[in-house]
This record gives C-alpha cells, sequence and structure tokens, in this order.
C-alpha cells in the first residue's frame, strides 16, 4: 500500500496517542528491487574532523578510514552514491588528510575525486567556501561517518520541488525514561508526575542537499558551522526542507555503540 499510493510515513495511534511511525524505508527489501534513477549530482563528503568520538582508534587511523568490513566508511559511502549515478566526489581533509589522500591515490574505481584542503579547521561547514563558483547544481553533503539507506533520488525530488535553499535528512529516535518524571512548580511541589515516559524526535542525521547560491553566505578563511548556515539561510527568509526516514535508515559510525551495529547490520 505504501508503495502503490507512493505514501513515505503512516503514524499508527494508540489511545488516541502516537504509538509508532511505519516507513515506507522499512521495506528497503523492497525497494531495491526496483531500479533506481540515475542522478548526476555532485556529492561533498565531510571528512576533516578528528572523530574523538572513536578515540583512541583515531588516535592512529583518520576517521575517513575506518574500517566497515574490508572498505574504509568513505568509499563505503560513496557506492552507495555510485549506485544512483553519482561519481563526481569532493573530499574535506584536515586531520591526517596525507593518509586519506594516500589510500586514494591506489584507488582503482572510476570515481572522480577532488580534494578540498583545510589549512586549519574550519568548523563543520566551513570547508564548503572552497567551492563556490565550482557547482552548477543542487549537491549532495554528508559527514563521513554516516551511512543513509533511502533513495537519494527521491529525496533530491523533494528538495527541487520544494523550492529549498537547503534540504536536511532527518531520522526519527525514540527515546524511554525508565523512571517517574517529576513536573514541579516554583515552591518545588509536585504538579504531575509521568511514569517512564516515551518521546519520539526528528533529529538531524548529517545528509543534506544545498543548492550552489547559497555558498557565498560562507565566509572565506573563518570557521563556519552547519548552525551558521542555518542561522543566514533562516535571516534570508528561504525555505529549509526535513525529509523524514526511519530510524533503521541511519546508520552512525561516529562512536562506537553505533558503529559495532552498523557493522552487524551490513553483514546482514
Amino acid at each position: 500500500f505504501l508503495k502503490n499510493k507512493n505514501i513515505q510515513q503512516i503514524p499508527i495511534l494508540k489511545d488516541g496517542f502516537l504509538h509508532k511511525i511505519v516507513f515506507q524505508s522499512h521495506f528497503s527489501k523492497i525497494d531495491l528491487e526496483s531500479p533506481v534513477r540515475s542522478l548526476s549530482a555532485p556529492v561533498v563528503i565531510m571528512a576533516g574532523g578528528k572523530g574523538t568520538r572513536l578515540d583512541p582508534f583515531t588516535r592512529i587511523l583518520p576517521k575517513p578510514l575506518i574500517p566497515i568490513h574490508d572498505l574504509p566508511v568513505t568509499e563505503v559511502i560513496m557506492d552507495r552514491f555510485a549506485k544512483h549515478g553519482m561519481q563526481d566526489f569532493h573530499i574535506s581533509i584536515f586531520d591526517k588528510g596525507k593518509m586519506v589522500k594516500a589510500y586514494f591515490d591506489d584507488f582503482e574505481k572510476p570515481y572522480k575525486i577532488n580534494f578540498i584542503e583545510e589549512k586549519e579547521p574550519r568548523g563543520t561547514f566551513g570547508a564548503l567556501s572552497m567551492l563556490k563558483g565550482q557547482l552548477d547544481q543542487p549537491f549532495f553533503v554528508t559527514n563521513c561517518d554516516i551511512i543513509i539507506d533511502t533513495d537519494y533520488s527521491k529525496f533530491y525530488d523533494f528538495h527541487i520541488n520544494g523550492g529549498f535553499a537547503i534540504s536536511i535528512i532527518g531520522s526519527i529516535r525514540h527515546f524511554s525514561i525508565p523512571y517517574g518524571v517529576c513536573k514541579i512548580d516554583s515552591e518545588g511541589a509536585l504538579v504531575e508526575m509521568t511514569e517512564k515516559p516515551q518521546y519520539d524526535f526528528l533529529v538531524n542525521t548529517g545528509f543534506y542537499i544545498i543548492s550552489p547560491r547559497y555558498l557565498d553566505l560562507i565566509p572565506d578563511e573563518e570557521r563556519y558551522d552547519f548552525t551558521h548556515f542555518i542561522q543566514d539561510i533562516r535571516s534570508k527568509g528561504r525555505k529549509i526542507g526535513v525529509y523524514p526516514v526511519s530510524e533503521k535508515s541511519w546508520l552512525d559510525v561516529g562512536q562506537w555503540g553505533e558503529y559495532n551495529k552498523t557493522v552487524e547490520v551490513l553483514a546482514a
């Protein structure tokens, strides 16, 4: 039903409250049977960070070369884009950048790779300023420690059709608090207690599509973070899109617990 009606998600209610959300991407094995539309959009992989969440592993190897079975995570990400027809990659590097370049010096896959070399840390989005004037169509941006399992062409259509300056892939995250949560007044008296509440949030995965003209908002040679970019976009009165995917569609290899889970999932 989801596929035939092209519905991306359905909320399931229980006793009048949101119980869960069923996503079309839950059925990824079915989706993979359908041909994926080819795209020619450029891809930027942000790989300049130190990967402190994976310490001490990243004291030795740079985060972009974290192994997922027999491939580094950056190559796994590139291969997923290549399945959608994209082979034009720009990789930002800083920490242990020479090691990253050395790996791709002997790269045998037919990808076009351009390195964006930061001379000093520029924040989470500052390196994008070095691409001004080089891109002429909306392009993908992804952190080098995440893997998104969805149809990238549908996300691209969402961005174009919505007229967004930037579109963000957001993932549902469910949190349960195993305690009674107290709400009190200003004098410390109990107002309400909720036993073991559950919450759902739509969180930023670090996977985007950006229209190239907005690169001009990023200052040259300065530290600049994603939050600054969002603020500048909003100050211009431009629209920001959020494209929801299921929790299962987002694999985060940037911290040990999630890294181990990702290795298991991709081995299945």
